[in-house]
């Protein structure tokens, strides 16, 4: 009875085991920020320092007990380039059920999970100018993938993640002001206290920055000083949910826009723009890069409140309405070759009723506020 007892006791140890050890060793990789635009090459240096920012994340996850020796394989393939790049650990013993790795551990110059003997391609070296001009990888979508093997054998497991890469670099100013010279006198003048603020960008986070001009203070030194607006805005053109995480630092205080133009508030602000100052401002747009937020400066434009009784006569009020509303769109509209070129107004309606330009331009906030486009008729 002994016996039997022994003999299916070893057979089910047997079966049991033979099952588990059937299970396979896997490997699960995570892009630790989903939104990254801009991938710096340094941060895929094999030999550089461990203190490189954490970009992905490698779990590798033992379904049975014991030391298993394993090797992991990295490689890196373009969309438009084909295989960039591989390399593999030395064989190395995976001591617990569960490993976790990052791209610090991978790229580390010593150490039991570094990477060794990186195989760079001939496709990589066509890279080579590109990368060596910028510091960047290139617009393309980039697969990383991550494979483990167990030296005593079996089939490998891997996994793999996709970056799109974009590099926004478009970042240019549009209304109100010009660029800002030497002579006070160059900035443009305009006829409202609340200008709506537009500019044109590839990028989707921005810093707008508004402050007074002081006597014998550079622009520069002007902008990094209170008092002064500072606006965060993220573009959201296509309205999507949680275009950034609720719990990333950067998504704390940034207002949604449906475009790249805003409003200037009328109250609530510590910076009010008032009759007869100038202005200096600038936009910093904000991109997700593997080294954090890089930023990019505009150029700083200034404009000049003018007084509205030292307006011009009925043709600069005009000019003042229209191109406060069109914005860039004046020049293609009443510019030269513009549809409207010699057009001249005659009268002028407001809610079906006819009004004077000096009425109009007291109504300019509120029209502004509700403006979303225009037609010709």
């Amino acid at each position: 009875m002994t016996s039997k007892i022994t003999i299916w006791t070893y057979l089910l140890l047997f079966l049991l085991c033979g099952d588990l050890y059937a299970q396979q060793i896997t490997v699960q990789t995570t892009l630790v920020n989903q939104n990254l635009e801009m991938f710096f090459i340094s941060n895929l240096d094999i030999f550089g320092p461990k203190s490189a920012p954490k970009i992905f994340q490698v779990v590798i996850t033992k379904p049975y007990p014991g030391p298993t020796e394993v090797r992991l394989d990295f490689s890196i393939r373009s969309s438009n380039y084909g295989n960039l790049l591989s390399a593999q650990t030395n064989p190395f013993w995976l001591e617990q059920t569960r490993t976790e790795l990052s791209n610090r551990d991978l790229f580390s110059r010593n150490g039991m999970y570094s990477l060794q003997s990186p195989n760079i391609t001939n496709a990589a070296k066509k890279l080579k100018d590109h990368i060596l001009a910028t510091g960047k990888l290139p617009n393309d979508s980039y697969v990383f993938k991550v494979e483990i093997s167990e030296i005593s054998g079996g089939s490998p497991n891997s996994d793999q993640f996709q970056v799109d890469i974009t590099n926004p670099k478009k970042l240019d100013l549009i209304f109100p002001g010009m660029p800002v010279t030497r002579r006070r006198g160059d900035c443009q003048e305009i006829f409202t206290n609340l200008p709506q603020f537009r500019w044109e960008s590839d990028m989707r986070r921005f810093r707008v920055i508004i402050a007074e001009a002081r006597p014998g203070e550079d622009p520069e030194s002007v902008l990094n000083q209170e008092p002064r607006f500072v606006g965060k805005f993220i573009i959201n053109r296509r309205n999507m949910v949680n275009i950034l995480p609720d719990d990333s630092p950067t998504s704390r205080g940034f207002r949604e826009l449906p475009g790249t133009s805003f409003q200037y508030p009328a109250s609530g602000e510590i910076l009010t723009l008032r009759p007869g100052k100038i202005y200096y401002w600038r936009v910093v747009g904000i991109v997700t890069s593997s080294n954090g937020d890089f930023k990019m400066e505009s150029e700083i434009y200034c404009f000049r409140i003018a007084k509205l009784d030292q307006m011009g006569g009925r043709k600069q009020q005009m000019q003042f309405i229209l191109r406060n509303i069109l914005g860039s769109d004046y020049e293609k509209l009443f510019g030269e070759g513009g549809e409207l070129e010699e057009y001249r107004a005659t009268r002028v309606l407001l809610n079906g009723e006819s009004v004077t330009l000096g009425d109009l331009i007291q109504q300019m906030n509120k029209i502004n506020s509700n403006y979303s486009g225009y037609r010709i008729e």
